[in-house]
C-alpha cells in the first residue's frame, strides 16, 4: 500500500535568514512521503537562490515563483498545484520538529479530517514557549501552521487576499467543516516571533482595522455550511472585537485620539455584528 503523500506549503518572503533553517527540519522528517511547494512571494533577497539549492538536491521541493502579492496569494497559488493527501503549511522564517508528519499522518489515516497540535513560540530572547491550544473554532488559534488537513477541506476554499489576519478568515471555517478533528498534545511546530519586521511585531492601524474585513469574510463563509453556526461566530466576533482588538492591540496605539476612535469602531461594529450579545453586557 502506498504511503500518503503530504503537501508542504511554504509562503517565502525576504527571509533568506530562516529559508534553510525551515527546510532542513522538513527534509528531517521521519515521514518522509512528501511534496515542498516553496512560493517564492518576489523576493529581492537570497532566498529565492537558497530554494533553488535544495529543488537542485531533492526532487520533493519545488519552487513556485510569481510577483509579489501577500502570504494569502502565495499559499492560495500553492493550494491549486498541491497534489497531496494531506496539506501542512509552515511559515518560512519558522520550523517544524522531525516527528510533526509521522504523528499526523497517523491520526488522518485512523479518519480524521483535521489534526491540530501544540507549538513552541521562539521570543525575542531566543527562549522558547510551551504553547497548548484547545480543538475548537475559537481554541484552536487561528494561525493554518498548527494543524495538518485532509486535502478535501480545502476543495474550493481560499485563504482572503489583501488583508493581513487572513487566517482568520478560513481556519476557523475549516474547523467547522471538518467532521473529525483530533487533537495531539505535543508541540511539533516552532514559531519564531524573534523577528523585528514579522506581521507579529509589526504595529499598524490601519491593518488591524483588517480583522473587521475578515470578519466578514469568515462570516460569509461559514454560511456555505449546511448547519447554522451562529454562536460560534458570535465568539469569534467577541474574541476578535474584544480581547484581540480593544484589550490587545488597542494598548499599542501610541495617539490618544487616534486609540478612541479605534475602540469607538470596534464597539459600533460588535453593536451590528452582535446586537443581542452587546445589549445583554452593557
Amino acid at each position: 500500500m502506498t504511503a500518503a503523500k503530504v503537501s508542504i506549503i511554504i509562503p517565502i518572503y525576504n527571509i533568506e535568514k530562516y529559508v534553510e533553517r525551515c527546510l532542513d527540519s522538513i527534509l528531517a522528517q521521519s515521514y518522509q512521503n512528501f511534496e515542498v511547494l516553496a512560493v517564492d512571494d518576489g523576493s529581492t533577497d537570497h532566498s529565492g537562490m537558497l530554494l533553488k539549492r535544495y529543488v537542485d538536491q531533492d526532487t520533493r521541493v519545488s519552487i513556485i515563483q510569481k510577483p509579489n502579492g501577500g502570504q494569502a496569494s502565495a499559499r492560495n497559488l500553492a493550494l491549486t498545484q498541491a497534489s497531496g493527501d494531506y496539506i501542512l503549511m509552515i511559515d518560512g522564517d519558522d520550523y517544524i520538529l522531525p516527528n510533526l508528519l509521522e504523528k499526523c499522518v497517523a491520526e488522518l489515516e485512523k479518519g480524521a479530517d483535521m489534526v491540530v497540535f501544540d507549538y513552541l513560540s521562539l521570543d525575542k530572547k531566543k527562549q522558547k514557549h510551551y504553547v497548548s491550544v484547545g480543538s475548537s473554532p475559537i481554541t484552536a488559534s487561528t494561525a493554518p501552521w498548527n494543524k495538518m488537513y485532509a486535502a478535501h477541506l480545502w476543495k474550493d476554499t481560499f485563504f482572503p487576499e489583501g488583508y493581513w489576519y487572513e487566517d482568520l478568515g478560513v481556519v476557523p471555517f475549516l474547523l467547522l467543516k471538518s467532521q473529525k478533528t483530533c487533537k495531539i498534545n505535543e508541540a511539533f511546530y516552532v514559531y519564531d516571533q524573534s523577528r523585528e519586521d514579522s506581521q507579529t511585531n509589526t504595529i499598524s492601524l490601519a491593518r488591524y482595522l483588517d480583522i473587521l474585513a475578515v470578519l466578514d469574510y469568515l462570516k460569509q463563509q461559514v454560511g456555505r455550511l449546511p448547519e447554522a453556526h451562529t454562536t460560534m461566530i458570535s465568539g469569534m466576533y467577541l474574541e476578535q472585537l474584544g480581547y484581540v482588538m480593544t484589550l490587545n492591540k488597542s494598548r499599542n496605539i501610541q495617539n490618544k485620539k487616534e486609540r478612541q476612535a479605534f475602540l469607538k469602531k470596534n464597539a459600533a461594529r460588535a453593536r451590528k455584528s452582535m446586537p443581542q450579545l452587546v445589549q445583554h453586557h452593557t
